[in-house]
């Protein structure tokens, strides 16, 4: 790998979750995207993703795809608070297949699950989820599992009060404990630098190398866990399963830099998702999966399209007219209502 390709994978494709004016909408569109704003025309999400577009009929159509796997993204978040073990116990409660969760390495060493403000670049602030000024990993455990979350109609617009003070940042050990019980799997983002070695040695310590898939925005993390883990098995498939996660600036040759650094599967933001997309992913030999955007940010991403609301039956069967694989979603109920 040579220098410009080295600086490339260290580069996160940059996915914004803090909104600084919740009352405008074109703030909301043009601050999750650093380098240009959303197009706010409306159009054809089945146009953009090159399918045929959503009927309702009384008997719901049969895909010609296998359904999908169901994520829940962040857990179940408009049941519980997201990154929770209310929220992930519920995901569990509704039959999904797995679980999306953000991890960061805390101060004292321990690892804790959380998204929080900021860009990949700069994650894990505790402010609009805490009141609480820093990032997340200048924190140790002791002081993270005080700290209370807030009301806030961005993060936890459908939970009610009485579950926020019940709720806490919680361990990946803890949340691993959950999901091992429950036999799903873990879909664990490395979103806070440091969490390479110590995730996988938990991993490793849990017994729970088949239930757990590693993601990054950084493709140098991916590179590093493909370099620390290189193991195979007999079919010649990657033991750990790792995954390139991609946003909107996909570049035309995003299979050969998801090969580069040892990824097995790839992920597309919804939006980019499309037909061929998918079909070249699976002749690659990768497994796919489409991810949508936090639920605060899809419920005016959604705007921007003229046939699908915001997460609702139409939205997901166009998605799941690609043939993608898997879905990270923030209302699995609603896709699950589609089988």
């Amino acid at each position: 790998m040579d220098s410009n390709q080295s600086s490339l994978f260290s580069q996160p494709f940059i996915e914004i979750e803090s909104i600084p004016d919740s009352n405008s909408s074109s703030s909301l569109i043009e601050s999750e995207d650093n380098n240009s704003p959303c197009n706010t025309d409306t159009k054809s999400l089945a146009h953009i993703l090159k399918v045929e577009p959503y009927i309702k009929l009384e008997i719901p159509k049969k895909s010609a795809y296998k359904q999908p796997l169901v994520i829940g993204h962040r857990g179940a978040p408009y049941k519980e608070p997201e990154n929770t073990l209310s929220s992930f116990s519920r995901a569990i409660e509704l039959g999904c297949d797995g679980v999306e969760l953000d991890v960061f390495l805390l101060k004292c060493g321990t690892l804790a699950v959380f998204h929080g403000d900021g860009s990949d670049e700069h994650p894990g602030g505790l402010i609009s989820y805490c009141d609480i000024e820093g990032c997340i990993h200048d924190y140790t455990a002791e002081e993270v599992r005080e700290f209370p979350f807030i009301m806030n109609v961005d993060h936890f617009r459908n939970v009610p009060e009485w579950k926020l003070k019940n709720a806490f940042i919680p361990t990946l050990q803890e949340v691993l404990e959950v999901v091992k019980k429950a036999g799903i799997i873990a879909k664990i983002e490395l979103k806070g630098p440091g969490t390479v070695r110590p995730v996988l040695e938990l991993v490793d310590e849990m017994d729970m190398v088949d239930q757990c898939h590693f993601l990054s925005f950084y493709f140098d993390r991916i590179a590093e866990i493909r370099m620390l883990r290189p193991h195979r098995n007999q079919d010649e498939s990657y033991k750990y399963k790792t995954a390139c996660l991609f946003r909107d600036n996909l570049p035309e040759d995003f299979i050969r830099v998801a090969k580069e650094v040892g990824a097995s599967e790839v992920h597309l933001r919804y939006d980019t998702c499309s037909k061929d997309r998918v079909e070249e992913i699976h002749v690659a030999g990768m497994n796919s999966s489409a991810w949508f955007r936090g639920m605060h940010t899809m419920q005016v991403d959604s705007l921007r399209f003229n046939d699908v609301g915001n997460e609702d039956e139409a939205m997901y069967q166009v998605v799941m007219n690609t043939g993608v694989r898997a879905m990270c979603v923030n209302k699995p109920d609603v896709l699950m209502n589609l089988f």
